[in-house]
């Protein structure tokens, strides 16, 4: 680029119009159009202050477009791999007693990118781990502990098992902000027993809200209806909520009635 198409772009840059610009350079409008133009050069002092005026070397100003010289900055990010594992010698069933196992990659500055590698043992720890006892953001198993979590005994965000803990659960006995089970617990509770703030059940739901075949609770909705007025169930009658279960289904299990009449 030419010196009169760098003193053009970098004024127009500015916003600057040629009589504005050429008041600042204490020259004639007349002046910088020949600037701009090519058909002549400014002084050393002007160059001056126009490198101050447009914060720009001299250099860049002077230097034509054959001594120009670009320079490349290339921009990157160390990535190193990195890798642990642990393994038992020992397997029982075809699996390792215990596989730990985490990849991922360390960026430059300490920051660390985890990968999905997988860890299967009896003991099985991991971002994927699949074992009778399994940890990992994704676990599956005997017993699951994890983001998702999926086994007989599971806990974690989303869990799915026969007894099974999370934000969102789903299982024989499930507890959570969602719970979907035979016997449910949690803000909403949805099973054939359900208990919770808002609880729909196919035999008894207490809640806050509540619907069921027996409907305990704030709000009930139900063949048969137990009114409660205290918000934690206080004032409830653990022989009338007994009385009436057995009435309703002569072989709900001990533990059931227990749950539905300790408050």
């Amino acid at each position: 680029m030419e010196l009169s198409e760098k003193i053009q772009m970098l004024r127009k840059k500015e916003g600057l119009s040629q009589e504005a610009f050429a008041e600042k350079m204490g020259v004639s409008r007349q002046a910088v159009s020949k600037w701009e133009l090519g058909v002549s050069k400014p002084d050393v002092d002007k160059i001056v202050m126009m490198s101050t005026l447009f914060q720009v070397t001299t250099d860049y100003l002077l230097k034509d477009k054959q001594e120009e010289q670009t320079e490349k900055v290339v921009y990157y990010r160390e990535v190193r791999p990195w890798h642990f594992e642990k393994k038992s010698r020992h397997t029982l069933f075809g699996l390792p007693i215990y596989h730990i196992c985490f990849q991922g990659m360390r960026e430059s500055g300490g920051r660390f990118r985890m990968k999905m590698a997988p860890a299967k043992g009896i003991l099985a720890v991991g971002v994927r781990a699949t074992g009778v006892v399994s940890i990992g953001v994704f676990a599956r198993g005997l017993v699951a502990i994890g983001a998702a979590a999926m086994g007989m005994i599971s806990i974690g965000a989303a869990s799915l098992g026969i007894l099974a803990l999370g934000a969102f659960a789903a299982g024989i006995i499930a507890g959570g902000n969602l719970s979907v089970g035979i016997v449910a617990f949690g803000n909403l509770a949805v099973g054939m027993y359900a208990i919770g703030n808002c609880a729909v059940a196919n035999k008894i739901a207490l809640g806050n809200y509540a619907h069921g075949h027996i409907a305990i609770g704030n709000t009930v909705s139900g063949m048969k209806e137990i009114l409660l007025k205290d918000a934690n169930f206080t004032d409830m009658d653990p022989e009338v909520v007994r009385s009436m279960i057995l009435q309703e289904f002569p072989k709900t299990w001990p533990m059931i009635q227990k749950l539905f009449t300790m408050w």
